[in-house]
């Protein structure tokens, strides 16, 4: 089997969900208008063409020229439907296994502008501080207007060691900056910064930056490798991860939670309808659990916290995530090594709560301030996440070995999920003792 058809049984959501065969395609389709409205419809369109063709001020050929009907049509529909061709079809496969060149931005449309869904940690955009929520309102001094977001990753991708410079609008601000950023050859690793936080308290913490192939894995070494120090809760940060895999977030969720509905979808047709349960094999320890969330947890993220905080498994902390509730299905073009990737259905939490749009609220709240995020930002590239401080503002802390220096950083949201699973800890032992 070639690597392009086995990579459509890949599941990926934001991503892909799963292939619609041309039959099944027929069989799930509504009653149609009858032929005569197709036909006059289609001679339009082949008349449109044709005027193109012999009257355009230059040759057009005709295949880019399809081509770019086909994107016009699906652009039309939702910000992530899209026609992919056979080069991006190539780079989409390999997106899959968390490699790829460029910048290591997740863009999407948001109210008609190119926007920062989130910059993967560390890499050359986030170092080069580009924010969630940034608008990017040109590219190389080319604006953005009217641009799709497949057209938008064709520029931004490139060759390592090339440089692209965006024109953006931070949030909060009045005036776009421009930012130059080097591209480079972008690796997302599935996990980072395990540690113990808290020694007295024995908190553990993970931060899981995107759903590939090995992120299970590598979530599984982590969690064993915390065990090993005695952990006996955990911080699972999902802050900044854009999504990735929808198996993968179904077998994170699965990992904490023994039983029950994790996400089900629902389209316009019953073969959309799908439920994910939940296993007890290989569920993790009952621990204490902390999900913190920003407004750059999107997709397969999404798909973890919700399930987590239906199942009252453990507690989001942070602000409300990004609200990426659909579902994409890769759909192969016979004999052309095209496809389309078309939003085909709409996944729910176990409570039912349609998150498209709307996203997940967090259990407890804790915003950050514009500065704040960009020191977010700023210390998790310097430390890899690995040395974040986590006192509290007023009263010193021993969780990490830092100096006492006044003005530095201090990751406010870690530092509010430790002191509740402190509290937590402390009020188990008075039950206990009662």
């Amino acid at each position: 089997m070639s690597a392009t058809r086995s990579f459509f049984n890949f599941i990926w959501i934001v991503i892909i969900f799963f292939s619609l065969t041309p039959c099944s395609l027929h069989a799930q389709t509504e009653k149609k208008p009858g032929p005569d409205v197709y036909y006059q419809d289609f001679e339009e369109f082949i008349t449109v063409i044709k005027e193109i063709q012999d009257k355009y001020v230059d040759e057009v050929d005709l295949r880019e020229l399809l081509k770019s009907g086909y994107k016009g049509m699906l652009g039309s529909l939702d910000p992530y439907s899209q026609f992919i061709d056979s080069k991006h079809l190539e780079e989409l496969r390999i997106e899959t296994g968390g490699v790829f060149e460029g910048l290591g931005i997740e863009v999407v449309i948001k109210d008609g502008v190119l926007t920062v869904l989130t910059p993967i940690v560390d890499s050359p955009a986030f170092r080069a501080g580009v924010f969630i929520g940034d608008r990017i309102i040109k590219i190389d001094g080319e604006s953005t207007k009217n641009v799709t977001i497949r057209e938008a990753i064709e520029v931004l991708r490139g060759e390592p060691h090339t440089k692209v410079t965006l024109t953006v609008l931070h949030e909060g601000e009045r005036d776009p900056v421009d930012i130059t950023i080097e591209r480079a050859k972008v690796q997302i690793k599935s996990t980072r910064g395990t540690r113990i936080v808290n020694e007295e308290s024995k908190i553990g913490y993970i931060a899981v930056t995107g759903f590939q192939d090995n992120t299970i894995t590598d979530l599984d070494a982590s969690i064993e490798e915390l065990e090993k120090q005695g952990m006996d809760s955990l911080i699972l940060d999902l802050r900044f991860n854009p999504g990735g895999l929808l198996n993968i977030a179904v077998e994170m969720s699965d990992k904490f939670i023994k039983k029950g509905i994790i996400v089900y979808t629902k389209g316009r047709h019953k073969s959309q309808e799908h439920e994910y349960k939940a296993h007890r094999s290989g569920t993790y320890k009952d621990f204490p659990l902390i999900i913190l969330v920003n407004n750059g947890s999107a997709s397969a993220s999404e798909i973890v916290a919700g399930a987590v905080k239906d199942h009252n498994r453990g507690l989001l902390l942070g602000t409300k995530t990004f609200g990426k509730g659909s579902v994409q299905s890769l759909i192969p073009i016979e004999n052309k090594n095209t496809a389309l990737k078309l939003t085909t259905a709409k996944y729910y939490t176990p409570s039912g709560t349609l998150i498209d749009g709307v996203g997940i609220e967090p259990d407890i709240e804790v915003d950050l301030t514009n500065k704040e995020i960009r020191e977010l930002h700023k210390n998790l590239t310097i430390a890899n996440a690995t040395d974040i401080r986590t006192k509290d503002r007023e009263e010193p802390s021993r969780d990490i070995d830092v100096s006492d220096d006044e003005g530095e950083f201090v990751d406010v949201q870690l530092s509010r999920a430790i002191d509740v699973l402190k509290g937590i800890r402390v009020y188990a032992k008075t039950i206990g003792t009662d």
